[in-house]
């Protein structure tokens, strides 16, 4: 006879509370050394993990950690392969945070040091993470998982759990998911009184690496940096060494 389906469920509960339990001792240090690693401002980074090296959005997303590092930002991803593994390429790995979940079929081609690098049981212990004590949002195209990162952050900000930074929708030109997107929340969501304008208000649709750069006033550099080059120069970053706390 099968177990019947509330056990079951009170069962998964349980074990996930659990899960975030045990973790939460091993987070805060983690979290505490990252911060005190990073010598300027921090970014979070979602995206595909299916993109593949050559792609456009692959690619502009190796560009954008590589211009962010080069005003020593560090970025944080998900630590998987495809727009976070882009986004390491091109950061390198001193000025690069990952905070990982063992999903089947998604290895990174590179993990980061234990200092850098912090591997949980729960999505909700990796959004937490990835989403608090931050600067800024950049989004690329993704599927069910990056549009869930996305949404809990607007929520967070329209209900006033987190301050607000820049959320930045980064894309190849021409791709149009995320003019897709805000249109369908402005007229579906919004307009019908079911949102607040508000969301879409932030939302800042980027089709090039200096355009997501503006969005949170950084000039792009004049030449794409070698990334462990950059990591090693003490240049200060332009918007200073100030951090928001969230």
């Amino acid at each position: 006879m099968s177990e019947p389906t509330t056990t079951h469920t009170a069962s998964a509960l349980l074990s996930t509370l659990h899960s975030i339990a045990g973790e939460v001792d091993g987070a805060r240090t983690w979290s505490q050394t990252s911060r005190a690693l990073s010598p300027a401002r921090v970014a979070t980074v979602f995206g595909s993990a299916r993109a593949i090296r050559g792609e456009p959005a692959y690619e502009m997303a190796r560009e954008l950690g590589a211009a962010l590092a080069a005003h020593r930002w560090t970025t944080v991803t998900g630590g998987g392969p495809g727009i976070m593994q882009a986004v390491r390429d091109g950061s390198g790995a001193t000025l690069s945070r990952a905070v990982r979940i063992e999903i089947p079929g998604e290895v990174p081609d590179t993990v980061l040091d234990e200092h850098r690098s912090l591997t949980v049981g729960t999505f909700a212990l990796r959004k937490l993470l990835l989403t608090h004590d931050i600067d800024a949002l950049f989004v690329f195209p993704g599927g069910v998982g990056t549009f869930d990162e996305l949404f809990e952050v607007l929520v967070h900000h329209d209900t006033a759990r987190l301050d607000r930074f820049p959320v930045v929708l980064v894309q190849p030109e021409g791709t149009g998911l995320w003019e897709a997107l805000v249109h369908f929340v402005q007229r579906h969501l919004v307009e019908e009184g079911l949102a607040s304008p508000a969301v879409v208000e932030e939302l800042v649709v980027a089709e090039s690496v200096e355009a997501a750069l503006a969005a949170v006033a950084v000039r792009a550099p004049a030449t794409a940096p070698v990334p462990e080059a950059v990591a090693a120069t003490n240049r200060p970053a332009d918007l200073g060494a100030e951090r928001r706390s969230a």
